[in-house]
């Protein structure tokens, strides 16, 4: 007999580890390492989803009464061994549980509607009449095909017992589907296209001209909605769908339905993929040879020598902003096309999405899927489904893209890698970098990572030969860097300044405008204003669930009415009229955001059209698109927003860029602070004469002297990495180290804090023990979160300085083991190199 070892889907991280299961007979061919069953678990036999991690024809020594597998799932979202492989990677690089692992790697749809459905076998019954089988048995022929909730509702507990003898004896056989998830269906409508009535009867009766029956009986006159059906069928040579038939409102569903039911048109149904739908046309021509300059073909032969030689390869394209990075990697695309391999492209935001796409759509038609967050949950299933049935070859998308099932993965691309986003928080808290190097190694692929300002620890890896560095240090054609000023805000205050725009960008605001020109504005601060405080108290208007102050916003359309917000755990409450801490009436708006920023703008620039782009502005599905293509089109002249507006786009009329509170990020008690500002102005200025036009940027701080704002605005990349790397060695942070980051978090103050106390002990005893002897830790803590108590659970952190190896691994997975025993009501996060401290 086959047995297999199984984890559970669905398990608290204290449970989780392999499960025995016997195999039954009719399910031996099908089981087999990555195929996800359905399994009994607990006293209750609660049916769960389990993965197959192994089988074997030894019976388990430890197991004495070995329950058996209920069904399998289908064998279209199995795991394959590459994908087996990518998991107990992720496993061991997080520490995460199975089920955070497997969910990350496939969308949510294909695993979380899942249902035993049961089918009569070939097999003659010789069940006993009037016995609970004998019941069972009718149900699932009468049904063709019964799901077990049917079965459930029909003969309750007892079906369950009949089902296993019917499954046993070989009468009934189990699948496990998705119970609800199908693929869209779009409905094509036709006229028929023989017998009653012909075309000229239905013209006669769009007319209004009386028509017989067969019978020769008047036939009644049509309403308007259907006559407007008919009449596009009529000047169509064959189907029409649905959409195009409603879409001037005349007709509605009734009159479709009315029409098929008095047989003058006929419908057909056609399965589509969910995610083809909302993606831009997609031509599938390229659109002749990219030309290329002598350094991006330089760039260009190094990597194609590399795809080349069916070694694994890591590559870092280090290219300052407009240096045409995305015109070597679409040539490298189409070499790894060209010789049948896989291609993921991740970018780091959504916003990115519709321009990407636009680009590779029309290069690389129906051969591209998309994947991120703000696609359905039936999207992203029918995108994971178009890959691994090898329908798609390229593959666009967001962190979670990195998993994509593509075939053969022979080139994975990173743009913008130094992104934080590219880190996940929450559990798995993985780096798509990681994953992909992993993946490339084991396909003998190309990683290649691409930005105009690298991360310090992938550049280091350049210097030390573990990437190959390529440089681009010239913008693509005419183009050059943009001329960028620093403004010294602490002079405008005594000039009677007191808005967020200072005088010398408020000017050249208003000369951009009248030229036609277009300008981009950066602010990484949403809402209104920081804060509400108290100025008889001092005190400031706080989130009474988490430990920092509310931001005011205010509403769409009027800047007159607002209410207060926290960005941490989502409550709302109205502005109050007088201080809650002591009854003072004396409220102080203080700070500025991007929505006050738009206000000043309209006072600033009369007549500009001005759009803002924040997490507030785009919360529609398809926000991000429409709000970058009208800005595109230069359906407005000014853009303001956070982050969404400082890296990737290409806006060709854009020739001035302004950078306020430019110093803002440099005081963040991180150790990447630097690198990160550095990071953002430069991305930001690089958005400014992309073409012919000289562009100008604009950075306004109150720090003007501050090194990283110089080398930002001279755009001194080797510079900034040179100061950086040299202080990131002598105080011993990434690169030269590793960093873990254990977060505790309880409703329960107290039970928090001793947990955090235990840990840090329990660090102490296991690194002095002869197991762990010679590893290098720094422990730091425990100590209160930045941000104390967040959605009214207290936070407490350890931090330590290490080297991440096997055996530093084992370490932390026995610590969180002994933690899990001890503090069940405690939840302990571990974070590996976390991008934010």
């Amino acid at each position: 007999m086959l047995y297999a070892a199984v984890r559970l889907l669905d398990l608290p991280e204290a449970a989780d580890r392999e499960y025995s299961y016997a195999v039954p007979p009719q399910y031996e061919a099908g089981v087999r390492p990555g195929r996800f069953v359905s399994v009994p678990f607990g006293r209750s036999n609660r049916r769960n989803v389990a993965l197959v991690m192994s089988c074997t024809e030894t019976r388990p020594a430890d197991c004495v009464n070995l329950k058996s597998v209920n069904a399998l799932c289908l064998d279209a979202i199995s795991f394959t061994p590459e994908q087996m492989a990518v998991l107990q990677y992720l496993k061991m690089l997080t520490l995460c549980p199975s089920g955070d692992a497997v969910h990350a790697m496939i969308p949510s749809a294909a695993l979380s509607k899942l249902s035993e459905f049961y089918t009569a076998t070939d097999r003659e019954f010789r069940g006993r009449a009037g016995s609970l089988e004998n019941d069972v048995f009718v149900a699932i022929c009468s049904q063709g095909t019964a799901s077990w909730d049917y079965l459930y509702r029909r003969f309750g507990r007892e079906a369950e017992e009949a089902v296993k003898k019917l499954q046993k004896s070989g009468y009934i056989s189990c699948e496990l589907r998705l119970s609800d998830y199908t693929r869209k269906t779009l409905s094509y409508y036709s006229l028929k296209s023989e017998g009653f009535p012909d075309r000229q009867t239905l013209s006669d009766l769009c007319d209004g001209i009386d028509a017989k029956d067969e019978k020769g009986h008047k036939i009644r006159a049509l309403p308007d909605g259907q006559k407007s059906v008919l009449r596009q069928l009529l000047a169509s040579q064959g189907s029409v769908g649905r959409g195009i038939l409603l879409a001037d409102g005349t007709a509605g569903a009734a009159d479709l339905a009315a029409l098929i039911k008095k047989e003058y048109i006929t419908e057909t149904k056609s399965e589509t993929d969910r995610d083809t739908a909302n993606l831009p046309p997609k031509i599938g021509e390229r659109t002749g040879d990219i030309v290329l300059n002598r350094e991006q073909q330089t760039a260009y032969d190094r990597l194609s020598s590399m795809l080349d030689d069916k070694q694994p390869h890591a590559a870092l394209l280090e290219g300052v902003t407009g240096s045409g990075k995305t015109c070597v990697m679409l040539r490298i695309i189409d070499k790894a096309l060209d010789d049948g391999k896989g291609v993921i492209m991740l970018i780091p935001e959504i916003a990115l999405t519709p321009q990407t796409l636009s680009i590779f759509c029309s290069r690389y038609g129906e051969r591209v899927a998309v994947m991120h967050s703000g696609l359905s949950v039936g999207e992203r299933a029918d995108a994971y489904m178009r890959i691994r049935e090898g329908r798609a070859d390229l593959v666009i998308g967001t962190r979670s893209a990195v998993f994509a099932p593509v075939k053969n993965p022979g080139l994975i691309i990173i743009d913008e890698e130094q992104e934080h986003t590219y880190k996940s928080d929450t559990s798995p808290r993985y780096h798509a970098r990681d994953i992909a190097r992993f993946r490339c190694a084991k396909s003998n692929g190309l990683l290649l990572l691409a930005s105009a300002t690298p991360s310090l620890e992938s550049r280091q890896k350049a210097e030390d030969g573990k990437y190959t560095l390529i440089t681009m240090k010239n913008r693509y054609g005419n183009s050059v860097l943009p001329k960028v000023t620093v403004a010294d805000m602490r002079r405008e205050p005594s000039q009677g300044n007191l808005t967020p725009i200072g005088s010398l960008l408020a000017s050249k605001l208003r000369e951009t405008y009248e030229r036609g020109e277009q300008s981009v504005l950066f602010l990484n601060r949403r809402g209104y204003n920081n804060y509400l405080s108290c100025a008889s108290c001092g005190e400031a208007l706080a989130c009474p669930n988490c430990s920092v102050s509310l931001t005011y916003h205010v509403t769409k359309r009027d800047f007159s009415k607002g209410e207060m917000r926290c960005h941490w755990c989502g409550y709302r409450a109205r502005v109050p009229q007088t201080c809650p801490t002591c009854g003072s009436t004396h409220l102080i708006h203080m700070g500025f955001g991007t929505q006050r920023v738009e206000e000043e703008l309209g006072k600033t620039v009369p007549g500009a059209r001005i759009l803002r782009m924040d997490t507030d502005s785009v919360q529609g599905k398809f926000s991000y698109g429409d709000m970058l293509g009208k800005f595109r089109r230069h359906e407005a002249d000014i853009l303001i927003g956070t982050q969404m507006v400082t890296k990737g786009h290409d806006f060709p009329d854009v020739t001035l860029v302004g950078v306020l509170l430019a110093d803002a990020s440099l005081y963040y008690d991180d150790f990447r602070a630097a690198e990160r500002t550095f990071a953002l102005l430069t991305q930001v200025i690089g958005r400014a004469g992309r073409r012919s036009r000289p562009g100008e940027a604009v950075i306004q701080t109150n720090n003007p002297d501050h090194e990283i704002i110089s080398l930002a605005g001279d755009q001194d990349y080797e510079g900034m990495y040179k100061r950086e790397i040299r202080l990131r060695k002598s105080l011993k942070f990434p690169p030269f180290c590793d960093i873990a980051l254990l977060t505790f978090s309880s409703e329960d103050e107290k039970r928090v804090c001793a947990a955090a106390a235990a840990m840090s002990e329990a660090v102490k005893t296991a690194s002095s023990a002869e197991k762990y002897a010679g590893l290098p830790l720094i422990m730091f803590g425990p100590f209160e979160a930045p941000v104390y108590r967040v959605g009214n659970r207290f936070r407490m952190r350890l931090v330590i300085k290490c080297g991440l190896n096997q055996k530093t691994r084992e370490l932390f997975s026995e610590l969180a083991n002994g933690h899990l025993s001890r503090f069940p009501d405690v939840n302990l996060a571990a974070d590996f190199n976390p991008t934010n401290l």
